[in-house]
């Protein structure tokens, strides 16, 4: 990867770090309301629980694009964490923030995937 890339790529991550930012400083705009209707109450709690979520997932966000400006400025951008090969600039155009190849990213999921199924309780079988 050329200088010129790391620029374009290290404007794009600071772009997303300023729009999440922004997002996360909103989080103030969350209110709870109280209802005294048992419906629309249990909606607000959805609602609240909802919007949670996204706060969340913009946090884990946010610690990815400023991982990713961190690995600009030690010049190990653009490599996969996992197997050292180049990321290739298709991948790092769409997520600038990606820290793995598609490869490797791909294996990584399987395997949360295989790990969530293990976890999951097993249905009591009846005995015979």
């Amino acid at each position: 990867m050329n200088q010129s890339d790391r620029k374009k790529f290290q404007e794009m991550l600071l772009a997303k770090q300023t729009e999440l930012q922004n997002r996360l400083a909103r989080r103030d705009d969350l209110e709870v309301q109280m209802s005294p209707d048992e419906f629309d109450a249990r909606l607000q709690l959805v609602d609240r629980e909802f919007q949670s979520g996204l706060l969340h997932q913009t946090a884990l966000d946010l610690r990815e694009v400023r991982a990713a400006l961190v690995r600009i400025e030690d010049d190990s951008y653009g490599i996969c964490a996992d197997c050292d090969e180049a990321i290739s600039l298709a991948r790092l155009n769409v997520i600038p923030w990606a820290n793995y190849c598609v490869k490797c990213q791909e294996r990584i999921e399987i395997e949360k995937q295989q790990e969530n199924v293990d976890e999951r309780p097993q249905e009591l079988v009846p005995s015979e």
